[in-house]
């Protein structure tokens, strides 16, 4: 393949793994979201009937009651916070990972061949070869 087409077919791969790696921390934050505002609402609306349930129907004390309701503010945080903490990239983005890699390697030596066949073809190359040739010919000359 060409250079340009190789670079092209890196640019891509690595276009497809920014997009992936964006969805996916879009996706945590998403969660961090949804975490933060389970602790808040938790905080303010599930008290009042958590605590009234622990005193009434369980029995316990206030502060056992208000114990309970920690808890289980708490349970709500951990499971969120879980689910915020997690970042396993998808088949997608491995995938176009690996692509990018062997891409780029391509392009590198695609990249050294195009620089040496233009050292080699070009004026640098085309003078070093005649005077190569030359030498040569003399050299077969001298021994006629």
């Amino acid at each position: 393949m060409k250079p340009i087409e190789l670079g092209q077919d890196v640019l891509s791969a690595q276009g497809q793994i920014l997009s992936r790696s964006a969805m996916r921390i879009g996706r945590r934050v998403a969660y961090g979201i949804v975490a933060a505002v389970f602790l808040f609402f938790t905080a303010i609306s599930f008290h009042g009937f958590l605590w009234a349930f622990f005193v009434d129907v369980a029995g316990l004390s206030y502060v056992k009651s208000a114990l309970c309701v920690i808890g289980v503010d708490l349970l709500f945080v951990v499971i969120f916070g879980l689910l915020a903490a997690r970042s396993i990239p998808d088949p997608v983005e491995i995938e176009a990972r690996i692509r990018r890699d062997r891409k780029f390697i391509e392009f590198k030596q695609s990249l050294a061949m195009a620089a040496l066949t233009g050292l080699v073809f070009g004026p640098a190359g085309r003078f070093t070869i005649a005077r190569l040739f030359a030498i040569v010919r003399n050299l077969f000359g001298l021994r006629k």
